[in-house]
């Protein structure tokens, strides 16, 4: 064990700035995408409360076919089908698409499953006391469904977190795809994949806990305001 954690030092000078490097795009891969998720899942959510069945028979089409589709084909599609096209992405721009695009249905049932859990006599009350359809909207029905929302938001974003680590197969300069040149170069693959867990670890295991936490104060809340 001793003579395993005594390599670091040798090559810590080397490794240290690279894996930074990496790290810094996966943040960046990983927000990006989390971002267009959202936008994406909100725009679903509204499509499957839409009065017209086309668009609610679209909008649930795409959640059921984006989560059946595995991520790795769906980068692969972007990354090498797509130029056959006329359009070329990035490996960064491809990664950000195909995590926000898979990403969606995960939120936008997120987004729906908090919005149905409200009575809907909130709504009617709220129209009865002549606020308009929005302003109930925002003002009685948004607040209380982000208390419900936002845990499985934060669960989200970790998961596409852990996931762009997959665009490293299409040439992202993230950091498993650093972490893959570092290994093929010192032989000493154990030591950087350690490291790269521990960076994942670092981020979404506090984001978990937070998670958590929120949801089991939340929780209590709606248990106080029942009793």
């Amino acid at each position: 064990m001793i003579a395993f954690f005594s390599q670091y030092p040798d090559y810590w000078s080397d490794w240290w700035p690279r894996l930074v490097s990496g790290a810094v795009i996966s943040a960046e891969l990983s927000l990006a995408g989390f971002g267009l998720a959202l936008v994406l899942g909100c725009l679903l959510a509204w499509a499957i409360k839409s009065p017209l069945a086309g668009l609610r028979a679209c909008a649930v089409g795409f959640i059921q076919g984006m989560r059946a589709v595995p991520l790795l084909a769906l980068l692969f599609v972007l990354y090498f089908a797509l130029p056959n096209w006329g359009v070329t992405l990035s490996g960064f721009w491809a990664g950000v698409v195909g995590l926000g695009l898979q990403g969606a249905a995960y939120i936008a049932e997120i987004l729906r499953g908090g919005l149905d859990s409200l009575h809907r006599g909130q709504r009617e009350s709220a129209l009865a006391c002549g606020l308009t359809p929005m302003a109930a909207f925002r003002a009685v029905i948004l607040p209380q469904a982000l208390r419900l929302m936002l845990p499985p938001l934060l669960n989200a974003y970790v998961s596409i977190l852990k996931d762009s680590s997959l665009c490293a197969l299409i040439a992202t300069d993230e950091l498993m795809l650093a972490a893959r040149a570092i290994a093929s170069e010192s032989f000493l693959p154990m030591h950087i994949f350690l490291l790269v867990g521990l960076f994942y670890f670092v981020i979404a295991f506090p984001l978990s806990m937070l998670s958590r936490g929120l949801e089991v104060r939340f929780a209590r809340g709606r248990r106080t305001l029942r009793g």
